[in-house]
């Protein structure tokens, strides 16, 4: 399940369509557990992985659907979820490297999209639960023309107005409103 075994892919790839459960994504799930995130429908993943050289490059797509709280109005939205993604993985490093020469490796492995591995496997997992952490938006909105909360009940704006008095009640500047400057001649 989203490990990719170097032997079967073959000169045309490897490509590979899975639906996995959320619980099978450790970081995921956890995310999954907070009251404003829940994963509702299982990850949807399409993979394409081919050998370019002692690499593996893998393409993809993976999608699924959450149900997030509003930024503005802390209303239950559905939202859904997809990137596209590059990869290459490459076999883990050994041991016996120099320090030197371990670090220079790392910096290069950090600037590009990079999957190590061991053995004769590719685990997918985290690459995937990383893609769609990515995805989540930052501030999610229900609608692009949300209007919040009244910031002095908590009315929900989109639903009705709120009952509150003037905006100026208790504003300790809105004596300034009144306030009438003598006009400048010159």
């Amino acid at each position: 399940m989203l490990c990719i075994h170097l032997g079967s892919i073959t000169e045309e790839g490897l490509e590979i369509d899975e639906r996995v459960e959320v619980a099978a994504f450790p970081l995921l799930d956890d995310l999954s557990r907070n009251e404003g995130i829940r994963f509702i429908l299982p990850i949807e993943v399409h993979l394409r992985a081919s050998f370019a050289g002692a690499s593996v490059r893998i393409d993809g797509r993976v999608a699924s659907t959450v149900r997030l709280l509003c930024s503005r109005c802390l209303t239950p939205f559905e939202l859904g979820l997809a990137a596209d993604f590059s990869a290459t993985a490459v076999p883990e490093l050994p041991d016996q490297m120099t320090d030197e020469t371990q670090a220079e490796v790392e910096l290069a492995a950090n600037e590009m999209e990079v999957i190590a591995y061991s053995g004769n496997s590719i685990d997918l997992h985290g690459e995937v639960a990383q893609q769609l952490i990515m995805a989540l938006p930052f501030n999610p909105q229900c609608a692009k023309a949300c209007r919040g909360l009244c910031s002095r009940c908590g009315a929900n704006l989109n639903i009705a107005p709120c009952q509150c008095t003037s905006e100026n009640d208790g504003n300790p500047f809105a004596v300034l409103k009144k306030l009438s400057l003598p006009s400048q001649k010159d």
